[in-house]
C-alpha cells in the first residue's frame, strides 16, 4: 500500500476545512440525496462524500458503505486531493497504491474508484466525491461531467454554509442591538430620573430668598457633587453601551476598592444624607484588587445607590475579603505570618458585600431578581420609582468580568448583595482594547 503524500498546502488546507465546521456533523437530507444520485448516474453501489482530515477520512454522507471513517493512510481520497482532475481506478487489485489496501484487499473489497475532488472557489481540495464500485469498470464521459458537477454543487453547500452562519450572527446582532436600545431607554429612565429630580430640588433651594450665604455656599457645594454624581452615572450607562455594542475588552488593573467606596460615598452624600441612612466601610484584605476600575465603580454606584432606595434612617455597609472560588464558608485563614495568600493564588475570589439594614425582599422577590423577562420594580422607602434594571446591569457586568452577584434577604431584614469576583485574570481577558465599562 502507497500512502499518499501531504499536499504542499496541507496546513492551509486543514484551516479552510474546519472554518466550513463539517466534521463530525450529523447527516443531512442535501448531502444524502447527492450520494443517492451519483449512485443511481454511475450505476454502484458505493458513493460517499469524503473529507480528508489530518490523520483520516471522513464521510459527510454514504450509500453503501457502513463506515463513518476510515484511516488518512487507507484512503484513496488523499490521493485524490493531490490533483484538480477526477481520479480513476479502473481496478484497484492491479494498483500499486492500492492492491494492498484494507479495503481492496479485505472489506469492502474495492475495485472501482472514482473521485473528483472538492475544491473550495480559493483552490484548496477538502476530500472528494466518490463512485464506487466491487468490480473493475470505466465511466462513460457523461457520468464523469456529472461527477464534476455534483462535486461543484456539494461546495456550493459548503460555502452556503457559511453564508448562513454569517446571515445567524448578523440577525443575533440586530436583535441584541434591538434589545440593547430597549435596555439603555429603560436604564436612562432608571438611573437619570432620580439625580435630576434632586438637581431641580437643589436649584429651587439655591433661589429661594431665605438662604444665608453660608446656607447657599453649602447647597452650592451639594449641586457641584450631584452634578459630578450625576455625570459619573452618565458616563457608566454610556460606557455599558458602548462594551455591548463594540464586545470591547474589560481594561484590567488595580483598583483600590477603599478609594472607589469613599468616592463613591463622597458623589452621593446628598442622597444618602437625605434619606437619613450612615455608611460604614468595613474594609478587609485585598485593599487593592485586580479588575476594570470602570466596571468595579459600575457595580458599587448601582448596589449602593439601590442600597439606598430601600433604607431609610439605616446603615449601608461594604466589606470585601479573599476567599476560596464559591466557598460559602467565608474569608481563609491567614498563615503563619498572618498573610494572606499573595495575588494569582489559583482557585481564589475577591468577595465585595453591599448589606444594608432596609425593608428586605421576599423569596419571590430574591428568585425574580435577575431575571430580564420577569424583573417587576419596587419603589422605595420614599416611593422612589424605577424600572428595575440596576440589579440586571450588575449582573451583566459581574458575569463579563467573570464572576457572579449574589443576594440574600428577609423581609424587615435588609439585604446583602455579594459580588464575587476571580482574583487572577487570563490572558484572554487582560487584552488592551475598549474602554472597558
Amino acid at each position: 500500500m502507497k500512502e499518499a503524500p501531504l499536499p504542499p498546502n496541507e496546513t492551509e488546507r486543514l484551516k479552510k476545512l474546519r472554518r466550513y465546521e463539517i466534521l463530525d456533523t450529523l447527516p443531512e437530507q442535501e448531502y444524502d440525496e447527492i450520494v443517492e444520485l451519483v449512485a443511481y448516474i454511475c450505476d454502484v453501489p458505493i458513493s460517499n462524500i469524503s473529507l480528508v482530515d489530518s490523520d483520516r477520512q471522513w464521510f459527510k454522507a454514504a450509500v453503501g458503505l457502513d463506515l463513518q471513517q476510515t484511516p488518512r493512510d487507507q484512503a484513496f481520497c488523499a490521493h485524490t486531493i493531490l490533483d484538480d482532475k477526477l481520479m480513476v481506478v479502473q481496478d484497484a487489485a492491479e494498483d500499486e497504491r492500492f492492491h494492498d489496501n484494507p479495503l481492496v484487499a479485505i472489506d469492502p473489497r474495492i475495485r472501482f474508484y472514482a473521485g473528483m475532488p472538492l475544491t473550495t472557489p480559493d483552490g484548496y481540495r477538502l476530500g472528494a466525491l466518490c463512485a464506487i464500485d466491487l468490480e473493475p469498470r470505466e465511466l462513460t464521459e457523461r457520468q464523469e461531467r456529472a461527477l464534476e458537477t455534483l462535486a461543484r454543487h456539494v461546495i456550493n453547500l459548503f460555502e452556503l454554509r457559511i453564508k448562513n452562519r454569517e446571515v445567524e450572527a448578523k440577525n443575533r446582532a440586530l436583535q441584541e442591538y434591538d434589545q440593547l436600545k430597549t435596555r439603555l431607554m429603560s436604564i436612562m429612565a432608571h438611573d437619570l430620573r432620580r439625580p435630576m429630580i434632586n438637581l431641580g430640588s437643589l436649584v429651587q433651594l439655591i433661589r429661594a430668598d431665605e438662604l444665608d450665604e453660608a446656607e447657599r455656599a453649602e447647597l452650592l457645594e451639594d449641586l457641584n457633587q450631584l452634578l459630578d454624581s450625576t455625570n459619573s452615572l452618565l458616563e457608566n450607562v454610556l460606557g455599558w453601551a458602548k462594551h455591548q455594542l463594540q464586545d470591547s475588552r474589560l481594561q484590567y488593573g488595580e483598583v483600590d476598592l477603599g478609594e472607589t467606596v469613599e468616592e463613591l460615598f463622597r458623589q452621593y452624600r446628598y442622597q444618602l444624607e437625605s434619606k437619613g441612612n450612615s455608611v460604614v466601610v468595613a474594609g478587609g484584605e485585598p485593599a487593592l484588587i485586580v479588575a476594570d476600575r470602570n466596571v468595579v465603580a459600575f457595580l458599587l454606584r448601582n448596589l449602593v445607590t439601590n442600597a439606598n432606595k430601600f433604607t431609610t434612617n439605616g446603615t449601608i455597609t461594604v466589606s470585601w475579603y479573599v476567599t476560596e472560588k464559591r466557598d460559602p464558608r467565608g474569608p481563609v485563614e491567614r498563615g503563619e505570618s498572618g498573610e494572606l495568600p499573595g495575588p494569582g493564588e489559583p482557585g481564589e475570589e475577591v468577595v465585595v458585600e453591599v448589606a444594608d439594614t432596609g425593608v428586605g425582599m421576599s423569596q419571590d422577590q430574591l428568585a425574580r431578581l435577575f431575571d430580564w423577562s420577569g424583573r417587576a420594580t419596587m419603589p422605595g422607602t420614599d416611593g422612589e420609582k424605577g424600572a428595575g434594571l440596576a440589579l440586571l446591569l450588575c449582573q451583566d457586568f459581574v458575569s463579563r468580568h467573570g464572576g457572579s452577584l449574589e443576594a440574600d434577604s428577609a423581609p424587615g431584614e435588609g439585604s446583602v448583595f455579594r459580588i464575587r469576583l476571580p482574583r487572577t485574570v487570563s490572558n484572554a481577558d487582560s487584552g488592551a482594547g475598549g474602554n472597558g465599562e
